[in-house]
């Protein structure tokens, strides 16, 4: 299902916005672009307003938005950790942060990048300023998910390119600032910006009087050269220095292993073609454009097309491409400050849950404890029924131990010593006993396990170790002048094969 995200650079001359339609990271349809210039010292807010009339009628309650911020706002530090635990690092990287930063920790939204050496490319902002960009969108614009420093998100572009196998450069060139994220092995190591853009290149013929600064602006972007451009190359060779001196900083402390080989340059700057060539002259690496749209496709609907400016637009449409990205970036939307979004409600709605499943789980328990005193107390008036017929029946000097047991016992003894149930018959239960003893040989291996006398019907169960000694003892029965008739109602064989069990039925005369 196709998402709709609201990329959002909040630079330091203008509001950028760009509201695209993603199915996923590579396939991406731009609905509308615009911009928004900021008067000097002005606000984001009244950009974010005008915006929000602009966008209106495109943006839905499912929108949702990347904010970038520049390069200048963040506070840039390495840290080295000696281990790589992600719940450790989130621990303890405020307590390595603190002496590091010129506000109080607790003041402080704070994220980081593993980088491949072991330490972290760390990036901190005035939690206050997080809080009143959050603010300043969601009022006018649409929730948002991430906030992250352009620049990074410009690198997660060409990383995802897999454009740097050696060092290499990322560099933003913007109106009145610039950023540059150096990488190396495909990874960002350190962000630096710079006060260097569009007006320094433009104001250098202006300051020298040899033309009018809407002049000036026309040789900058038509690339022209001669007397009335003379200062161009020398601001530009004062900028390729200041990125050449840090380089070589980097170098000094192992941040960098080696010179850039590859620099990619995007921003309304980087058109400037005498730009680019002092660039290449500088550090002796191949300048290319950055295609912020790649892996992927990237289609512009055709109401925004003439509007479209590739790079001049790249940083918001890598923000569009940031909400999906499959490497770790910064996002300050942590913390205190994390969206309330459906997973956050989940796990209110979990939480609630457990409590609800406890409450139930204590009743079902009470229910069982009450349920067993009930029955308990049943048990005790059933033993006292019990005790009371113990003692109807049997002597004061009886013992009572288990009464259901020894009643048992003692009808059982009663059936053997006066005959059968009932009285049906007058052969006393010994004397049948005696009969079947006399009959049954002695060299058979039989033995009797049951005997049960009842109604002028004799059972008989019992063990032989084979089907013709139950046939033998069968027919011996049937000569005692107390029995009418024997029959076997079943044999079988015994659990451990080695006996026949065997069942009687004996009618008496």
């Amino acid at each position: 299902m196709p998402e709709t995200i609201l990329g959002l650079e909040l630079g330091a001359n203008a509001v950028k916005a760009l509201l695209a339609e993603c199915r996923g990271r590579t396939d991406i349809r731009v609905l509308a672009s615009e911009t928004v210039a900021l008067a000097d010292g002005a606000d984001w807010a009244p950009a974010l307003e005008k915006l929000a009339g602009l966008l209106g009628p495109a943006l839905s309650a499912r929108t949702r938005c990347v904010v970038l911020l520049p390069a200048s706002e963040a506070m840039f530090r390495l840290v080295r950790l000696p281990f790589r635990d992600e719940a450790r690092i989130k621990k303890t990287l405020p307590f390595e942060l603190e002496p590091l930063l010129p506000l109080p920790i607790e003041e402080v939204a704070a994220d980081y990048i593993p980088l491949p050496s072991g330490g972290l490319l760390t990036a901190a902002l005035a939690r206050d300023r997080v809080r009143k960009i959050l603010s300043a969108v969601e009022q006018h614009l649409a929730p948002v998910s991430v906030v992250d420093i352009g620049p990074a998100a410009l690198a997660l572009a060409a990383l995802e390119q897999k454009a740097f196998s050696g060092a290499g450069i990322v560099l933003d060139i913007g109106r009145t600032e610039s950023a540059a994220v150096f990488c190396e092995k495909n990874a960002p190591l350190a962000i630096r910006s710079f006060a260097f853009g569009g007006d320094a290149i433009t104001g250098a013929p202006a300051a020298e009087g040899s033309c009018g600064r809407e002049e000036a602006e026309k040789i900058k972007i038509d690339a022209a050269s001669g007397e009335r451009a003379a200062g161009v190359p020398a601001v530009c060779r004062e900028f390729c220095n200041a990125l050449s001196a840090t380089v070589e900083l980097l170098r000094l402390n192992e941040t960098l292993s080696g010179a850039p080989v590859r620099i990619l340059v995007t921003g309304g700057g980087s058109l400037f073609g005498p730009l680019r060539e002092e660039l290449a002259r500088t550090f002796g690496a191949a300048v290319e454009t950055l295609d912020a749209g790649k892996p992927g496709d990237v289609r512009v609907d055709a109401a925004i097309g003439r509007r479209w400016a590739p790079p001049e637009m790249s940083s918001v449409l890598a923000g569009v491409k940031r909400a999906h990205a499959a490497r770790k970036s910064f996002n300050f939307r942590q913390g205190d400050l994390a969206a309330k979004s459906l997973g956050s409600d989940l796990g209110r709605h979990l939480r609630l849950g457990i409590v609800l499943a406890s409450i139930i789980l204590a009743l079902a328990a009470a229910d069982v404890f009450l349920d067993y005193r009930v029955q308990a107390g049943q048990a005790d008036a059933l033993k006292g029924s019990i005790s009371r017929i113990f003692k109807k029946h049997f002597p004061p000097s009886a013992v009572m131990v288990d009464p259901v047991t020894q009643m048992k016992s003692r009808l059982a003894e009663d059936k053997k010593t006066y005959g059968l149930a009932g009285g049906a018959s007058a052969a006393p239960v010994l004397e049948l006993l005696r009969d079947m003893s006399g009959l049954i040989p002695p060299t058979l291996d039989v033995v009797v396990t049951r005997l049960h006398c009842e109604n002028q019907v004799v059972l008989l169960a019992g063990e032989a170790k084979k089907v013709d000694d139950v046939t033998l003892v069968k027919n011996e029965l049937a000569k005692s002048k107390y029995f009418k008739t024997v029959t076997v109602n079943k044999t079988a064989l015994g659990r451990d094969g080695a006996k026949v069990n065997f069942d009687l039925r004996i009618e008496l005369q």
